[in-house]
């Protein structure tokens, strides 16, 4: 029920739930009903708006109401909401009839669904006029990659051109020949992973015949890597991990995702981010600064060292550490790669002659990854998920290793809480493939209640 919606969708319900809590306020206030609570009349009043509030969830669960606002029209939205209010207000009133007639004999019904709905349909507008306004200005852009090419991707690529609110900027295509479409042709279906590897992509759209050659190989490469791919509706996919039926503009379209999707899951894990991270930075500020001090009192350079790391479906962002190394470690790095003790395209030594005194004992504690709650707290980074990899590394990936990188990188995962210097590159990615694939709200909290002892006991730290 809740895999076509997002994280925008599941904080409307809820505002719309808060809206209709004050559409009853308003009716007690501006009617001047205070004095049902003398009459001991309350209970049944509230009863009204319990019963409306049941309906009106059902209503907008079945009508799909949450609906993705990228894919949902502005008319067909407001009639849904409508049709949410009319069948609350019916059920309500047949209700309300049966346990109690005498409550509908004053206008306060007619007024809580007056508010409700006025308040309800100017939230629902002005949440996507902001939201669409945003989109133009380049905000929430996902980025799309065309498999297949002829009249199915002209169609939608005019879907594209005539709605530029939902956000979507297509890199271009990939088809056995250029066949002419007004985007860049990017080589054949044989291309497609050094495509990916390129350019970020959030999702991979379909238009080709599923029967035609190379097309079923493709999309087995996506799913094995992790990405999200919409098919148009011309035939049976074979290929399937997880689909979900979408409406594109009267087009049809299935979308498959390689792993879980549970928006209120994904809603509240962000939520959890923020709080927990700023909360982080504000109680953590005394060890910051006694580290800050430790680092410029004992060695040359910068307090904090920020690299280049590879995050969601290849977006690239700076990685904050308090600096445990000397100031030229990356240039050594050259020098010490025979004594790399981690198989795959991972640098990791026991004893490493760069590191500092002040950086041995924070990289053992992991106190160097604290300032990583700011990433976590701007958005780059989760406190859960795969680790983020070097750019350099990502480049060295084979298909089945990009799967780690379609979900958000985090500080602390499965590799953590399983020895992490102590486990070879294979089995790393095998586990962070696994959390993809299992992923969900509990399983984060478990991760993160397992870590503190990993941590406190210094357990794969080097």
């Amino acid at each position: 029920m809740l895999r076509d919606r997002g994280i925008i969708e599941n904080i409307s319900e809820l505002v719309d739930i808060v809206l209709i809590a004050l559409s009853f306020s308003l009716a007690i206030e501006i009617y001047h009903l205070k004095y049902v609570l003398i009459n001991d009349n309350w209970p049944g009043y509230f009863t009204i708006f319990l019963i409306y509030l049941v309906a009106w969830i059902i209503a907008n669960n079945a009508l799909k109401v949450y609906q993705s606002r990228r894919f949902m029209s502005a008319r067909r939205e407001l009639s849904k909401i409508l049709k949410a209010h009319f069948f609350s207000f019916a059920v309500s009133m047949i209700t309300i009839n049966l346990y109690n007639p005498n409550l509908l004999h004053t206008r306060f019904f007619y007024y809580f669904e007056a508010f409700a709905v006025g308040l309800t349909i100017g939230m629902h507008i002005l949440t996507r006029l902001v939201l669409q306004a945003g989109r133009k200005l380049g905000r929430n852009t996902r980025y799309v990659l065309i498999l297949g090419a002829g009249s199915a991707a002209e169609l939608y690529l005019q879907k594209l051109k005539d709605n530029p609110q939902l956000g979507y900027r297509v890199i271009g295509y990939i088809a056995p020949a250029k066949n002419g479409l007004e985007i860049p042709y990017l080589g054949d279906y044989s291309n497609l992973e050094s495509i990916i590897r390129m350019n970020i992509v959030d999702l991979t759209v379909v238009t080709a015949l599923i029967t035609e050659k190379g097309v079923q190989e493709s999309i087995e490469i996506l799913d094995v890597m992790g990405k999200t791919v919409a098919v148009l509706l011309d035939d049976i996919v074979t290929k399937v991990s997880r689909s979900r039926p979408m409406d594109f503009g009267g087009l049809s379209m299935v979308v498959y995702d390689s792993h879980p999707r549970r928006p209120w899951h994904e809603a509240a894990k962000r939520g959890m981010d923020v709080i927990l991270s700023g909360a982080g930075l504000m109680v953590l500020t005394p060890v910051f600064v006694l580290v800050a001090l430790a680092i410029k009192l004992t060695s040359k350079g910068p307090i904090f060292f920020a690299q280049e790391r590879v995050g969601l479906n290849g977006r690239e962002f700076n990685i904050y550490k308090f600096r445990s190394m000397v100031v030229n470690a990356e240039e050594l790095k050259g020098r010490l790669a025979h004594l790399n003790e981690m198989s795959g395209p991972v640098f990791k030594i026991a004893n490493d002659p760069r590191v500092t005194a002040v950086g041995r004992f924070i990289r053992k504690t992991s106190i160097d990854e604290l300032p990583q709650l700011y990433n976590v707290f701007r958005g780059d980074m989760s406190l859960v998920g795969p680790r983020p990899p070097l750019i350099s590394e990502v480049n060295l990936y084979d298909s089945k290793h990009r799967k780690r990188l379609a979900v958000k990188p985090g500080i602390t995962c499965i590799w953590q809480i399983s020895g992490r210097n102590e486990v070879d590159f294979d089995q790393w990615m095998e586990m962070d493939a696994e959390y993809v694939d299992r992923w969900s709200l509990w399983l984060d909290m478990e991760i993160l209640a397992r870590t503190v002892p990993v941590v406190l006991l210094r357990k794969g730290a080097s």
